[in-house]
This record gives C-alpha cells, sequence and structure tokens, in this order.
C-alpha cells in the first residue's frame, strides 16, 4: 500500500472519530419502549428549604397610612440604589431583600430578626406573619425568595453567575439563560453541585434522556453550581463538525505529504 493511500485511510478513521455524533447533542431523547409524544411527566418536586445567604424579597402593605410611612420610608433610599445597581447589570435583590444571616435570620426593620433557616417559603412566610401581627392589623405580606442565584461552568456559551427572577426553574431554563450548551460538552454526564443544610453533594444528570424530568434534579435550587464536562474532541482540538474537522485533516495531510515528497526526492 502507497504512503498516500496510508494517508487517506489515517484520515478517514480520524474524521469518523472525531465528530461530534448527533445523538451526543440532541436533549430529551426517549428509550425505544417510550411513547414518541403526549407522554405525561409527573414532577418530583421537593419543597426548598432556606439556607444562610439565600435573599427573601419581603414587603408589607397595608391600608393604614403610618404602616405604609414605617416601610416606604425605610426602603425608599434602598430602593434608589437597587435601581442604579440593577440598570449597570448588578443584582436588584442583594439590595432591596433580606439576606439569611450565618445565625439563619433576618432582620426586618421596626418588626427585628426572624429565624427563617430549615423553613420552606411558606413556613417562613408563616413565621414573619406571625412576628408582624403582634404590631400591625389589616396589612399584606408578601414572601418570596429574592430569585434563584446559580452557577454554570464549563462547557456553556456564556458560563458565569445567574439569576432566575422566578419562584422556580427548571434545568433548561438554566442552561438557556447561559447561552446553551456548546458543541463539545458532555450532556449525559452533567454535575450538579447543590447545597443541603447539612453539606454540600454532587448529582450527575443526563440532560439526553427524557426523565430527567421526572428526576427530583429538573428544578434548579438557589446556589446550585451546573458544571458541564467537555468530550474527549475538545482536547483532539480538531474541529467539531465534519466539515471543521475535515478542513484541518487536508490542511494537515497536504503539509505530511508535501514533506514526505520532499524527504523522498532527496533520497534518491
Amino acid at each position: 500500500m502507497s504512503i498516500k493511500s496510508v494517508l487517506y485511510v489515517a484520515a478517514l478513521g480520524w474524521l469518523l472519530s472525531a465528530c461530534v455524533p448527533s445523538k451526543d447533542l440532541i436533549y430529551l431523547q426517549a428509550d425505544a419502549e417510550s411513547q414518541s409524544s403526549g407522554e405525561v411527566f409527573t414532577y418530583q418536586r421537593e419543597d426548598y428549604k432556606l439556607q444562610i445567604n439565600d435573599i427573601l424579597d419581603v414587603k408589607i402593605s397595608s391600608l393604614n397610612p403610618e404602616v405604609n410611612a414605617i416601610f416606604n420610608a425605610s426602603s425608599m433610599a434602598t430602593m434608589q440604589v437597587a435601581q442604579a445597581t440593577a440598570q449597570k447589570g448588578g443584582d436588584l435583590y442583594y439590595m432591596t431583600g433580606y439576606s439569611v444571616s450565618e445565625k439563619g435570620e433576618i432582620d426586618i426593620p421596626f418588626v427585628g430578626k426572624v429565624n427563617v433557616a430549615g423553613q420552606t417559603l411558606d413556613q417562613a412566610r408563616t413565621t414573619i406573619d406571625t412576628k408582624v401581627g403582634g404590631l400591625f392589623n389589616n396589612y399584606h405580606l408578601q414572601v418570596k425568595l429574592g430569585g434563584i442565584r446559580f452557577s454554570a461552568i464549563g462547557e456553556f456559551n456564556r458560563p458565569g453567575k445567574q439569576v432566575v427572577m422566578q419562584n422556580q426553574a427548571t434545568i433548561f431554563e438554566a442552561i438557556a439563560l447561559s447561552g446553551d450548551l456548546n458543541s463539545v460538552a458532555r450532556r449525559d454526564d452533567i454535575k450538579l453541585i447543590r447545597q443541603y443544610p447539612d453539606g454540600t453533594r454532587i448529582h450527575t444528570i443526563n440532560l439526553l434522556d427524557q426523565s430527567i424530568i421526572t428526576s427530583p434534579f429538573y428544578f434548579i435550587q438557589p446556589n446550585d453550581v451546573i458544571y458541564a464536562e467537555p468530550l474527549p474532541q475538545k482536547s483532539w482540538g480538531i474541529g467539531i463538525t465534519g466539515a471543521q474537522t475535515l478542513g484541518t485533516i487536508v490542511s494537515t495531510l497536504s503539509t505530511s505529504l508535501a514533506l514526505t515528497l520532499s524527504i523522498i526526492s532527496l533520497t534518491r
């Protein structure tokens, strides 16, 4: 077999192994036994329990002008700073919300410190309501998460720390906010680093399998870290698509072939 033939065979093998198969890029794939469409998935939702450094958005309003005057006066200056911060891309709720302290408390002006760590949002609202109810009558209390903060690292098109301004968000919403995964991200082995009251745990999730919808990790939680590892093709550095890989191989082989022919001509 000639040198040229050997190089062509090697190039073909390299091309076939270097490209990222489409099956490694398609989310929510169904197995052979699953219905192709119309299947109803049941959520395995967990009630999130508040932890240290979480931010709560607490609003108290009333038909009583005195009550409104108290809380509006305490928040007016903060709101002005928060709006300026948000316009620069900062975190609005970090300025206007109430952070859970190391002792598990939030400190609400004129109400005092309220312990909310380890409680669900509904439980925290009841706890805060008890404190506020001892001071005022005929008021409206609103308690919600001040956004869901998470970090996306690894093979994302827009990695970094993000905030979802919702009470809940799915893993796919988090991925979308981070610009989606790039072509060399390993979608079947995503690491989800999640904080719990007793410490941190690392979970592995497969975004290629549609059963992720029924997983307890389908909904992200505050302070989650989503890590996407690279596929081996990234370290090879020869292109992701077939066209990219072929172009790199052709260029390399052309150089190699020219060099080989030069060496052969010199040895004759």
